[in-house]
């Protein structure tokens, strides 16, 4: 075994790194049970050693146990930033403590799981809880009299008996909506002890966490005696029920919600559900529960993943009764006054009414573009009420988008009240009732419609400045106060998520606070309808594809016109664009990638795996692991083929190690 002789710094002794992108619960091995587990890191390392390759990235790996069901496969909604997910345990590794009995039981289960094309997340995380309180039951006294257990239990203890507490409390309520439980509404220093005097279920929970870290830092240490870094994910958001909300709600403003504005995942834009961070109290103490966040996540990882960098700039906020992403406010953001509005930009503000501007702009017309014609009495008699010269409002029950949510109706209804609530030019600022934002999207709004061309000239330059200059400096000094703390916690290489709305400012902050950027050729910054990976700075992180994205293969085969511009315009190739990629164009499209100046190029293993005939999965589509429109998106992706498969197949592994020094990876 080689040792770690690497530098995963920038300008380091090795300038250019190589890496696959996975998640752990997509990996599928001989001794797997239904899900990938971090003892599985270690059967993926070998694969990512042998095919001359040296980072492991990947997704969130903390417990998001929230609602008890297939929702909860959302890696981004943890309910602690410091717990591991109890999915990941490898149970397999206490095969001697368990009776014949147990055994049996296990390999039928794990035999019927592993038969699935994709995870049962249900069933799968039933059967580690099943074993893991099997194997408190044999070995917990043994292993909390050892160093190594007081060791990690001492080193983690405060956030590990909140931890404790928050599990046993969301299972015996059935719920984590702490607002719900009663006298315990509230997190108590003290209630560890109180609860340990009812229960033993406190030490199970702290156990498990015991048994995953070790798990983990065995992998870690694998993965570095290979000389292969890994790469974390640092989720943006944390849940409204989780432990942190529950100890720190001071931190965070539980009454608004986080997301992104549109963009081409997601057009109506996106509401992650999370609360917003509230930024001046966690300056008050230097960004300590960050700090710490980050710090725990080090003990693993020696890059990372910061999602949404644009968060640490302004975040998307949206209030608590939104669905969609379309009514969300950046905050911090300079509203304007109506006075700018009316002064700088000559619209009639409060001359024509705020009301006209900042309510739903709904009349016959309206309704009969969004619903049709003959749908048109019904939906008035049902949803608004008439106020005068031709104008409609929606009525009480009815007037925000979680009551039309919550209402049971056919789907074409409800996207179109959402339409309608939608149809605004302006909202009241989250701070300050007397201050305003222009609505993302305004321009194609129907309200915008009824405006002459004149009118439309002044909102288009508001709108305009507003998103494009009037914040530039502002973003740019709340980034500056944030991301250097945050950055010089840990030793670890920060990575930015930078994809998106992106202004100007936020690349050269990441410049100079040497943050890695985030590239995807098909998802230009500019203009332009692909980036120009010759023009990849070096601190950059390339990929051909995201959890967010559809894979290679499957982006070729989404729009013919589009593809068939890359095909001649891109790749240089002449003739009528194929409708499928083969193994061909995929290696074309990899190897412009590994011959960018970027420190890394990290593609997901899905893409990797295109190269092959033989290891391409059948079903390109399938191989997406989520849908960001989708809120409710099952993320249950797995591996179609055993990693034993791949590290013992040397033809192509030694393709992949070839194909690879083939490139400026090599230097």
């Amino acid at each position: 075994m080689v040792t770690n002789t690497f530098s995963i710094e920038p300008y380091g002794e090795k300038a250019y790194h190589t890496g696959i992108a996975v998640p752990v619960f997509s990996l599928r091995t001989e001794n797997s049970s239904g899900v990938g587990q971090f003892s599985d890191l270690k059967k993926l390392a070998d694969f990512t050693y042998r095919s001359g390759m040296d980072v492991i990235q990947l997704l969130p790996i903390n417990d998001t146990t929230t609602f008890m069901d297939w929702r909860d496969s959302y890696p981004y909604r943890a309910i602690s930033v410091f717990a591991l997910h109890p999915l990941y345990l490898d149970i397999h590794e206490f095969w001697k403590s368990y009776t014949k009995e147990q055994q049996a039981k296990l390999l039928i289960l794990e035999s019927e799981l592993n038969s699935l094309e994709k995870i049962d997340y249900e069933r799968c995380l039933a059967l580690k809880w099943e074993y893991a309180q099997i194997i408190y039951q044999n070995s917990v006294v043994k292993y909390q009299k050892t160093k190594a257990y007081q060791q990690f239990y001492k080193q983690n203890e405060e956030w590990l008996k909140a931890y404790a507490c928050f599990s046993y409390l969301r299972d015996i309520n059935k719920s984590a909506n702490f607002l719900a439980w009663g006298k315990n509404v509230n997190y108590d220093k003290n209630l560890f002890d109180k609860l340990k005097k009812e229960t033993s279920q406190l030490d199970l929970y702290i156990f498990v966490q015991y048994l995953l870290h070790s798990q983990l830092t065995e992998a870690v240490d694998y993965c570095h005696k290979l000389g292969i870094a890994l790469k974390g994910d640092i989720a943006i958001g944390i849940a409204h029920d989780s432990v942190d909300a529950w100890t720190h709600p001071e931190l965070f403003h539980l009454d608004k919600q986080a997301g992104a504005p549109p963009d081409v995942f997601a057009v109506n834009g996106q509401n992650w559900g999370f609360p917003t961070y509230n930024w001046e109290k966690m300056a008050e103490d230097g960004y300590d529960w960050w700090k710490k966040r980050l710090t725990a996540m080090s003990n693993y990882f020696d890059a990372y993943r910061l999602d949404h960098i644009l968060g640490f700039f302004r975040i998307w906020q949206m209030p608590e009764n939104s669905v969609r992403g379309l009514l969300g406010q950046f905050s911090p953001a300079l509203a304007l006054s109506a006075e700018e509005i009316e002064n700088n930009y000559g619209i009639p503000f409060r001359q024509w009414g705020i009301e006209r501007f900042i309510i739903p702009f709904i009349k016959d017309w309206v309704i009969d573009e969004v619903f049709g014609r003959d749908n048109r009495d019904w939906i008035i008699q049902t949803f608004l009420d008439y106020i005068g010269t031709g104008n409609y409002r929606f009525k009480a029950e009815f007037n925000n988008q979680k009551a039309i949510e919550n209402t049971q109706m056919e789907n074409w209804v409800r996207e179109g009240l959402y339409k309608l609530q939608e149809n605004v030019i302006f909202l009241k600022d989250d701070e300050n009732s007397e201050k305003y934002h222009p609505r993302i999207g305004l321009l194609s709004t129907i309200s915008f419609r009824e405006f002459g061309d004149d009118y439309k000239g002044r909102l288009e330059r508001l709108y305009n400045d507003y998103f494009y200059g009037r914040n530039y400096d502002f973003w740019k000094e709340k980034a500056y106060e944030k991301l250097p703390a945050l950055k010089n916690a840990t030793k670890m290489l920060a990575c930015g998520e930078d994809l998106g709305m992106v202004p100007d400012n936020v690349p050269d902050v990441m410049y100079h606070l040497d943050i890695l950027r985030l590239i995807i050729e098909r998802m230009p910054a500019d203009e332009r309808f692909v980036s120009s990976l010759s023009e990849v700075p070096y601190l950059s992180v390339v990929t051909t594809s995201s959890h967010d994205t559809s894979p290679l293969r499957a982006w070729w085969e989404e729009n013919h016109d589009l593809t068939q511009r890359y095909y001649n315009e891109v790749m240089g190739w002449y003739g009528e664009a194929p409708n499928y990629a083969s193994v061909e164009i995929i290696q074309e499209i990899i190897k412009r990638n590994l011959n960018s100046n970027a420190m890394m190029v990290i593609l997901p293993i899905q893409d990797w795996l295109a190269m092959s005939e033989h290891f391409r999965k059948e079903n390109a589509k399938s191989e997406q692991i989520n849908i960001p429109a989708d809120s409710y998106h099952y993320w249950n992706y797995r591996l179609h083929c055993n990693l034993e498969a791949l590290i013992e197949n040397q033809e192509w592994t030694d393709f992949l190690k070839s194909f690879i020094k083939e490139s400026k990876r090599a230097y």
